[in-house]
């Protein structure tokens, strides 16, 4: 007989050969059209635009720097050509005369100043034909080498003198470097001194053409023999012939040569980088080359050529490199010299690595998905055409329908079929369905009677079905009197004991998707000798109420972050967890609350602490943990990294992330969220959450007192004062004895002409022990020395003030004198007979916790009277300040301290206090100064009020040199004078 097929067989096989087709039509389909191809040629594209992009930003910066330095060549040549002439010398012999050479070195060095403020560069030079120190020594040339440690902040004070003539330090108050010479050598083998010869050459071999053409790029080199590698860009400087006899250049150190010209900000994968090097037959040449950064100088060998294999794209190379293996590189050449340089030929390619398998991992990853995705939908497909055909092909009974349509509560009632063995089955069903009945209704009514959302069930072990009670119908959602087998109820009893509560035996977490809401289960079960017994209890109400109370102490209620008890228990619970890896203990304090608080009121001081927890919240994608500690108090713990840096990272982005907040005041006003904040680390500073809270706490408070609104990381010298004061015991017996400090002047302006009228003398350390002035104070209070300050600062600004008393003219000069510290009988007649001139220019002031001391106070103010020199009142309002304190010292001058001055646009009670003491000093006859005006609105307040003078950022900041009347803070004065008027 012939084999025959089921019509559920044919309709299975017939489906399943069309989904068969239709996916591999589709693998077809996308195979032909090279898609997959064109992704990995739109990543090569896109390293192919980053590439070039860089290139032009390269060329540009370059081009620009080139034409600044031909533009101040050509300056100093006819400077130096001029002095030359005047002199009846040759600038070839310049070097030879001593007054010639200083006066020579003078100019070059305000062309090197110049160029350093202008170019982003660490250093500047300029170097002669011959030696004015050595001048029989062929090798040695005078020169002028100043570098600056700060070139992207135009702020001379980081120059330092590396080679030159002590007349550059002191027209410049420059400090000089350890290493300081008069002289450089061309005595070294090899082109270390190609900087210097190429330049000279190209004048002589091309005479007469552009300057620029004789610029050269030497390659990196330790030019200072300093163990610091420089690239050297480097011009002729030429006499009135056009013939060289010194060069004037830059230099720009490597680190600082990769993070200008060749950040990695810009890079779209990682593992990749730049580097700039000769390139040659497809091959770069790495006898020199410049990195990008670590992987650059880790992977690239300077021993041998790197041969780059050309691919179809343009530009574009293949590679490989040890430990990163296979590699595309982007190169395009760099534009450092111009077609016509003698140079030319030396080419400065600018190459891009990625790794192979980065730049084609987005489209890898595509193809992967796209496999994976046919390959689901095909899995589906015939899921779906064997289901579907189950269900178009099964015959159903009236019997079967009906059975499944009942409940265990319906009354069953079959009609009979005529057939002995249906008939004896459905009177057997009728039976159990009697009996069924019967118990679940006796069940449902004993726990409907104890009020209690609990129910019970019953597996038999010779029964397939389950017994249930209403309860366990409704929570699980079946309609009830459907029969539940034994392997439903499995699969139900799993679903209900899936999620064990910790801590609890028999309570269990379960969801409920119906209802979407979380409940808590209690399930009690107790064998039987036919078969198992269990009761499910709803506890929900009693988890959330006890859950409730513990998030009571958990959180915050104001911000709903962790409480000080939950972080240190979440902390601990990571640390445990993963000891070995390394976390950092943030803590931040607010730094406007209480400003905030004082001025609007509590409210809004709460406003600004929930919009300050919405700020830090920011680490919640880190799974940070998130406290509020106290007030205006916050911490964070961060775990589980491997490095610091990338944890470093994270946190610093929390300044440019918390930019976009802000608080609206009800003085109509938007003000920056602020605050300060400390880092330390585990396990480097401590290994346990409550030290960790202690060291951050710190670094905290040294951020508020050095610098609010920054993050300071844990200090362990800092932390461990008394140490680092006995560090400095001899620095500042340096300082002392050497007098190493110089002034920088910030200007007062008289609010009615809105001129000059004197400037506050600063005093900055020439040492780099002290970062600034309170240092010094810390370090000679520590070692009793603070009268050896108080002479030196006065005995400096007397002189400083006479040497540049031409500069000064009629203007005063405010003077700080040290608290409780006064100068000998001596020094006073010493002062009187060198300085009487400059009295009249001087002012003393004097704090108000030197009032408090009335001895000597009384000292300090009878020479001060003797003398004619005015008094001032520095920081009035920052103590125990009253008239009667005026009325006992009765001083010149008052300067109001700026935490009355800051917001006063805004605060009617500073304005009335202001007011108030303005009428008080000017019946007495004393002038007001306005301290820390650092916006308009202030100026604006205080010129209203009647105040006499003004200082602060807005009025000007504090300079090495006497800043001019500025004609638009003038006028801006001056029409506020006539605002008030009208």
């Amino acid at each position: 007989m012939k084999k025959t097929w089921t019509l559920r067989r044919q309709l299975n096989i017939l489906l399943a050969l069309i989904v068969i087709f239709q996916s591999l039509a589709l693998i077809s389909a996308l195979w032909v059209s090279r898609v997959y191809f064109m992704l990995d040629a739109e990543a090569v594209r896109l390293l192919s635009n980053t590439t070039e992009t860089r290139a032009q930003t390269f060329d540009s910066s370059v081009g620009l720097l080139i034409g600044n330095m031909a533009e101040e060549t050509r300056q100093l040549n006819s400077e130096l050509n001029l002095l030359a002439k005047k002199n009846l010398n040759s600038p070839e012999s310049l070097y030879l005369d001593d007054d010639l050479y200083n006066q020579t070195a003078l100019m070059a060095s305000d062309t090197l100043v110049s160029i350093l403020k202008q170019n982003r560069v660490t250093g500047a030079y300029f170097i002669l034909n011959g030696s004015n120190a050595n001048k029989e020594d062929s090798t040695a040339h005078s020169a002028v080498y100043i570098r600056n440690s700060t070139p992207d902040v135009s702020d001379s004070t980081n120059y330092l003198l590396e080679i030159g003539p002590t007349a550059v330090s002191k027209e410049y108050l420059m400090a000089t470097s350890i290493r300081w010479n008069l002289d450089m050598r061309s005595d070294k083998e090899g082109d270390y001194f190609d900087f210097y010869e190429k330049p000279i050459w190209a004048s002589t071999e091309f005479k007469g053409s552009e300057i620029e053409r004789f610029g050269y790029w030497s390659t990196p080199k330790d030019i200072l023999n300093d163990n610091q590698q420089v690239v050297c860009y480097t011009m002729p400087v030429l006499d009135a012939n056009g013939k060289g006899y010194g060069v004037i250049g830059i230099e720009i150190a490597i680190p600082y040569f990769a993070q200008h010209y060749l950040p990695n900000s810009d890079l779209l994968y990682h593992n990749s980088f730049y580097v700039i090097a000769g390139m040659e037959d497809n091959a770069l040449d790495l006898d020199w080359f410049i990195p990008s950064g670590v992987l650059a100088k880790t992977y690239l060998k300077s021993d041998k050529p790197l041969q780059l294999k050309e691919v179809k794209e343009e530009g574009i190379f293949e590679t490989e490199l040890d430990d990163l293996g296979s590699m595309y590189s982007s190169v395009r050449e760099l534009k450092v010299y111009s077609e016509n340089s003698p140079f030319a030929d030396q080419n400065w390619t600018l190459a891009c690595f990625v790794p192979s398998d980065i730049l084609t991992e987005n489209s890898a990853s595509v193809r992967e998905k796209v496999f994976y995705s046919i390959a689901l939908t095909t899995a589906l497909a015939f899921s779906a055409v064997f289901i579907l055909v189950y269900f178009f092909t099964r015959k159903i009974s009236r019997l079967s329908k009906y059975v499944r349509n009942l409940s265990p509560y319906d009354k069953i009632h079959f009609k009979p079929t005529g057939m002995r063995e249906i008939d004896d089955l459905t009177a057997a069903v009728q039976l159990l369905n009697q009996s069924l009945m019967n118990v679940s209704k006796t069940t449902s009514k004993i726990l409907e009677l104890s009020l209690l959302p609990i129910g019970g069930y019953e597996v038999l072990f010779d029964n397939k079905h389950i017994i249930l009670t209403d309860f366990l119908y409704w929570l699980l959602h079946i309609d009830q009197g459907n029969l539940i087998s034994k392997e439903d109820w499995e699969l139900l009893h799993n679903k209900l004991t899936q999620y064990p509560m910790k801590d609890h035996d028999d309570i269990y977490e379960y969801y409920d998707e119906y209802a979407e809401k979380q409940l808590w289960l209690r399930i009690l079960e107790a064998k039987q000798p036919n078969g198992v017994v269990g009761v499910v209890l709803d506890v929900t109400a009693d988890i959330e109420e006890n859950r409730r109370l513990a998030n009571e102490l958990d959180y915050d209620a104001l911000t709903h972050l962790f409480s000080n008890t939950a972080l240190k228990r979440e902390a601990n619970r990571k640390i445990e967890e993963k000891p070995d890896k390394i976390g950092a203990m943030i803590f931040i304090d607010l730094d406007n609350l209480k400003y905030i608080n004082d001025n609007f009121g509590h409210d809004v001081g709460d406003r600004l602490i929930i919009r300050a927890s919405e700020i830090f919240r920011y680490f919640e994608q880190f799974k940070g943990i998130i406290s509020r500690i106290s007030g205006d108090e916050f911490a964070i713990y961060l775990h589980g990294y491997e490095d610091q840096e990338t944890l470093r990272k994270i946190i610093k982005n929390l300044y440019n992330y918390s930019e976009s907040f802000s608080l609206d005041t009800p003085d109509g006003y938007s003000k920056r969220i602020r605050f300060s904040s400390g880092v330390a680390w585990y396990p480097q500073d401590a290994s346990n959450v409550t030290a960790l809270l202690k060291l951050s706490d710190f670094a905290m408070y040294e951020a508020k007192n050095k610098e609010k609104g920054r993050l300071f990381e844990f200090n362990q010298e800092y932390y461990q004062q008394m140490s680092y004061l006995l560090e400095n015991r001899d620095a500042i017996n340096r300082l002392l004895d050497e007098q190493l400090i110089r002034f920088a002047f910030q200007p007062i302006v008289d609010l009615k002409t809105g001129e000059n009228i004197g400037y506050e003398a600063l005093m900055r350390p020439l040492l780099d022990d002290f970062k600034n002035p309170m240092e010094i104070l810390t370090v000679a209070a520590a070692q009793s020395k603070l009268a050896q300050l108080e002479r030196m600062v006065i005995l400096k600004a007397y002189q400083t003030i006479e040497e540049h008393s031409q500069s000064i003219g009629d203007r005063k000069i405010f003077i700080n004198s040290i608290p409780s510290q006064r100068l000998s009988e001596e020094d006073h007649l010493m002062l009187e007979k060198c300085y009487s001139q400059i009295f009249k220019n001087i002012v003393i002031e004097v704090t108000e916790e030197e009032n408090n001391n009335s001895n000597s106070m009384n000292e300090k103010v009878k020479f001060i009277r003797k003398s004619g020199i005015q008094i001032a009142v520095d920081d009035f309002g920052s103590g125990y300040s009253n008239e009667v304190r005026i009325l006992s010292l009765m001083p010149d001058i008052i300067k109001i301290d700026m935490a009355l001055i800051q917001g006063i646009h805004s605060n009617a009670d500073k304005q009335n206090l202001v007011a108030n003491l303005v009428e008080f000093c000017h019946k007495k006859g004393i002038k007001v100064v306005a301290e820390g005006i650092e916006e308009s609105m202030d100026l604006a307040a205080v010129v209203q009020m009647g105040v006499d003078y003004a200082q602060g950022f807005y009025i000007g900041r504090p300079l090495f040199e006497f800043s001019k009347d500025n004609a638009r803070l003038k006028k801006e004065i001056l029409d506020l004078q006539k605002s008030s008027i009208l």
